[in-house]
């Protein structure tokens, strides 16, 4: 058995301290990089599922009537509900629509976290975790068979949930898509 002088063993227990000081100061710090990796996931599986509810809600849009029929006369879809699941005969289709910053109806629905549809109206149901607005609307100065297709999604979590949420572009927890379509 080895034996250390007492300020050896003072040197000893020295060490031991300072180590278990590093030791303690990393792994702080490892814990505080997998929090920030962990919210920053959340955060951007909620981007990812607003990204793909506006582009689903953009493809429906892009599905609905706009064309010539055998005479070349106008043929649009202006009776498709989009706000309700499953589309419906009885809403606006390709309709002009308000700005798509104003919670019109028959242009918003409501999802869960998931991205289920679970309503409409002025009201976002309980459970709501992403408002979806859209919009059609001419392209000025380009005449009546081009459209102006736009579609925000809108995370409740940064916003809050209490209203249908106005839409602003730059917003925290907005994803917004544009698409114009031409009339063939």
């Amino acid at each position: 058995m080895v034996r250390m002088r007492g300020e050896e063993a003072g040197h000893a227990l020295v060490e031991a301290l300072i180590a278990s000081a590093v030791v303690i100061t990393v792994a702080a710090g490892v814990a505080q990089v997998a929090v920030m990796s962990a919210a920053s996931v959340r955060r951007d599986a909620a981007q990812g599922m607003a990204l793909f509810l506006a582009a689903q809600k953009l493809e429906q849009l892009a599905s609905l009537a706009w064309t010539y029929d055998a005479t070349l006369r106008p043929v649009s879809d202006v009776v498709t509900d989009l706000a309700v699941d499953p589309p419906a005969p009885t809403g606006q289709g390709l309709l002009p629509s308000p700005p798509i910053g104003a919670a019109a109806a028959g242009y918003i629905d409501y999802l869960d976290r998931d991205g289920a549809w679970i309503g409409t109206g002025s009201v976002p149901p309980a459970g709501t975790a992403f408002v979806r607005h859209w919009s059609v609307s001419p392209v000025p100065l380009s005449g009546p068979d081009v459209l102006l297709l736009q579609v925000a999604v809108v995370a409740a979590g940064p916003r809050g949930g209490a209203g249908p949420m106005a839409v602003r572009s730059g917003d925290p927890g907005v994803t917004w898509l544009v698409t114009v379509r031409v009339r063939q």
